[in-house]
């Protein structure tokens, strides 16, 4: 099926949800952090926090740390309440992750302003604790007798170097073939390299970040505590895609991005007094109708501003946003493009604490150039995600099919 370059693609599936079973908790903390300015701008700046746990796990957690400058100070955060007193800042867990098993990551993100200098904070801790980057001494020893034969676990795969050629498993190769010249035969209007907004371009413009706006096309409220469930389920379910250009936490051919901090800043409605907060967290628009559904100001959209000039944007380049989560009551199936994904809000919200929002996923790899195949089917019986209906999670061959991209498209990014 040939795609428009905004790429509509229709899918109905069947929701599925897991249940997360939390271990208990235990004193030994051990942490490594990563702190990573992913945009700057005059007098402001967006940043990344990566926190790994070296130790036990973890049923509730504070970060700590200060910045270096008097200036610097946070304007908004996600995934974590977050409090300034002075140059100290201090994030707690959320709701969702307080939980984080040993060997876990948290990850946050936050926009901020700076006055004169905007240094790297350099001390870290958690609960109190340092982080050193080194497991805490309570910690249970790595065992050093080799397993049996009958325990010996399959070996990693070798991690590749940075510009590794195409290397697939090798019952992909053929397969994957076939869909590159199936997408250069089939692309509308010729323009599958000429085109410039693809998920790609919006992610490296911003960075190596994404802010949403959710258009919420019902008329039903929405809590502050969906709200924030929402916005969290964004963060995990983006990451799916992105973790698909790791290898043992490695970018895999050059991806420089090993967490992409997902922020939403905006929700359109068509009644105020359906969004059920106060705060300005986010910027609310209303009654403003485009396509018979509420929508977030053109002005700070990258659909509408691919040269990234934001200054019509109320919030500047802080609060545009790169795509739109069109939730639609009564909305069967999904549809994606390079301006966001669309989809049931039903679905949507009563799929909040799924390990796979599979429709939501499958719309996402459109947003990334990736295609439908109503038509044919590259590896007949086995089934992957972009096969509509034929898997409920991103597959091996999903994963194979997104880095093709990768490596089709990087030099454009300077890789």
């Amino acid at each position: 099926m040939k795609r428009r370059v905004v790429w509509l693609a229709a899918c109905l599936m069947t929701a599925f949800s897991v249940v997360a079973v939390l271990r208990p908790a235990y004193a030994a903390v051990g942490c490594r952090v990563t702190y990573t300015v992913t945009n700057q701008w005059s007098g402001g700046f967006g940043a990344a926090v990566t926190v790994a746990n070296l130790g036990d796990p973890l049923t509730g957690w504070s970060l700590t740390f200060a910045f270096p400058d008097g200036g610097q100070k946070i304007a908004d955060g996600w995934n974590g309440t977050f409090a300034q007193s002075g140059s100290a800042v201090t994030v707690t867990n959320a709701a969702w992750n307080a939980s984080v098993a040993g060997g876990g990551t948290i990850s946050l993100g936050f926009n901020g302003s700076y006055t004169s200098a905007n240094p790297a904070p350099t001390a870290f801790s958690v609960n109190g604790t340092a982080c050193t980057g080194s497991a805490p001494a309570t910690s249970p020893p790595t065992p050093t007798a080799p397993p049996t034969p009958t325990t010996q676990p399959t070996p990693t795969p070798t991690v590749p170097p940075a510009g590794d050629a195409w290397n697939p498993p090798s019952t992909l190769v053929q397969p994957l073939a076939a869909v590159w010249t199936h997408q250069e035969q089939t692309y509308s209007n010729g323009n599958l390299y000429g085109f410039r907004n693809y998920g790609w371009d919006q992610l490296f413009a911003a960075g190596g970040a994404i802010n949403y706006c959710v258009r919420w096309d019902s008329t039903a409220r929405v809590t502050a505590a969906q709200r924030d469930a929402v916005h969290a389920a964004l963060q995990r379910q983006y990451q799916k895609w992105m973790d698909q250009m790791l290898d043992n936490g490695q970018g895999w051919n050059n991806w420089p991005y090993r967490q992409v901090p997902v922020k939403v800043v905006g929700w359109a409605v068509r009644d105020r007094a359906q969004l059920e907060w106060t705060d300005n967290s986010v910027d609310i628009y209303v009654g403003d109708i485009n396509e018979n559904a509420p929508q977030c100001a053109p002005a700070c959209g990258r659909f509408f501003h691919q040269d990234n000039d934001y200054s019509g944007c109320p919030g500047g380049v802080s609060r545009h946003y790169d795509h739109s989560l069109w939730l639609t009551a009564g909305f069967g199936g999904g549809a994606g493009g390079d301006w966001g994904q669309r989809m049931g809000s039903e679905y949507f919200v009563g799929n909040l604490n799924a390990e796979n929002i599979h429709i939501f996923l499958h719309e996402l790899g459109h947003t990334y150039g990736l295609d439908d195949f109503y038509d044919w089917d590259p590896t007949p019986g086995r089934g992957f995600l972009m096969r509509a209906g034929s898997a409920t999670q991103i597959t091996d061959f999903d994963k194979w099919m997104f880095r093709d991209w990768w490596r089709h498209l990087k030099s454009r990014y300077g890789r």
